[in-house]
């Protein structure tokens, strides 16, 4: 019975029928992944997996330095964010067009599986370069959920850029004080909805930064190995029905 649940519960969660209740589910697990993942990035090499605005301002000071290997590490940084947000949109698109229940989930279990290599092979990489260049594929999945998250919300929801999600908050806040006068149909109304959600995103990065930079210390970079398993967990459901079903469709069918 609690197996039924969960699985039913993953369906819903990252499976191709879309709701408001599990649009939010999915937006509050992958900011609280984001928000972790971001701070173990700082903490082992001081920089950021998700904030590509501080890590462009960074390339360019590095770069009046002439301190060339981080200025190529920023570039990869960069450049495999943009890509996994490629991929993304590529993955979607192919499983939208393929009618796949899958077509939300194949991101994510490409996301989970990349943390979890990450996570096991993080003890080989002692040395501050290597640590370095761990960031790298972070970065790319962090391009990947913030591209997915787009295609399920009705307003914009990034959730690795917190400074557009409190600037739409901050435009809702100045709605719900503004004192509106005049008809009724005219009034100047705030999204209480978007104001809710917003504000419980931030909050959540906020509590997944705390999470992974206290775990950091403890467990090292196998602290995504936690976050690895929690989006597995909701994203292999969908994906394993399509290849069991798949693999089924392709049986022969059996004469006479």
């Amino acid at each position: 019975m609690l197996m039924t649940r969960f699985l039913r519960y993953a369906h819903l969660l990252s499976g191709p029928r879309r709701t408001p209740l599990f649009d939010r589910h999915l937006a509050y697990l992958l900011v609280l992944i984001a928000g972790a993942l971001n701070a173990v990035g700082f903490v082992a090499v001081g920089m950021y997996t998700s904030h590509m605005t501080g890590m462009v301002a960074d390339l360019a000071a590095h770069a009046v330095v002439l301190d060339l290997g981080l200025v190529l590490a920023g570039v990869m940084a960069i450049c495999s964010f943009v890509l996994g947000a490629v991929i993304s949109t590529v993955l979607y698109t192919w499983g939208s067009r393929h009618r796949l229940s899958s077509r939300y989930a194949n991101v994510l279990v490409i996301e989970g599986f990349l943390m979890l290599v990450i996570g096991l092979l993080a003890g080989f990489a002692d040395e501050q370069h290597f640590e370095r260049l761990l960031v790298v594929p972070l970065c790319f999945t962090m391009g990947l959920q913030n591209a997915l998250i787009t295609k399920i919300r009705d307003f914009p929801v990034r959730t690795t850029h917190v400074t557009g999600m409190i600037t739409d908050l901050r435009v809702e806040l100045g709605r719900l004080f503004y004192f509106s006068r005049g008809p009724e149909a005219r009034r100047v109304r705030a999204d209480r909805e978007k104001l809710t959600v917003l504000s419980t995103l931030v909050g959540l990065f906020l509590v997944g930064g705390l999470i992974g930079a206290s775990a950091y210390w403890v467990m090292g970079f196998q602290t995504l190995l936690v976050g690895a398993v929690l989006i597995l967990l909701a994203a292999l459901p969908p994906s394993i029905r399509d290849l069991t079903g798949r693999s089924r469709k392709r049986q022969p069918v059996p004469v006479g």
